[in-house]
């Protein structure tokens, strides 16, 4: 399994990359294509495996924890958030260069939009999520 130090270390990269992000969509007009497409592919990258990690270790480990409560908090978080990962290739995929220059405005938005479920997904999991994997570890 993925340790959960190494979860975090990637919900710290992400932050930083979602960050980045947020400054560019601040801006009133785009900035030059290779740049947002550098970060955005960083951006994609760095998310989707950290998504991989949780998904094939971290939910696998914990939906067969002998703990009824653990693996109903595990069942929540996956229905709650499971669908990130669409949400976000689709997001992904419905922006390319020029969409985003021919509507910077609704660009903005929809990022905005990803970046607000991303953090909360990952503020969730720093609090709730990854301490009871923590738990589960030592009780095993």
């Amino acid at each position: 399994m993925a340790t959960i130090q190494h979860l975090r270390e990637e919900h710290d990269q992400l932050a930083r990359i979602v960050g980045r992000l947020a400054e560019c969509v601040d801006r009133p007009a785009p900035p030059p294509s290779a740049e947002l497409f550098a970060l955005r592919r960083e951006l994609n990258a760095t998310l989707i495996g950290h998504l991989k990690s949780e998904d094939w270790t971290l939910y696998p480990e914990l939906l067969a924890s002998s703990d009824p409560a653990t693996v109903t908090i595990a069942r929540q978080f996956i229905a709650e958030m499971g669908g990130l990962a669409a949400v976000f290739l689709d997001y992904a995929d419905a922006w390319s260069a020029g969409a985003i220059e021919a509507d910077w405005r609704g660009y903005c938005r929809a990022t905005k939009a990803i970046i607000e479920a991303l953090t909360e997904r990952m503020i969730r999991e720093n609090e709730e999520l990854y301490p009871l994997a923590e738990q589960a570890k030592k009780a095993a």
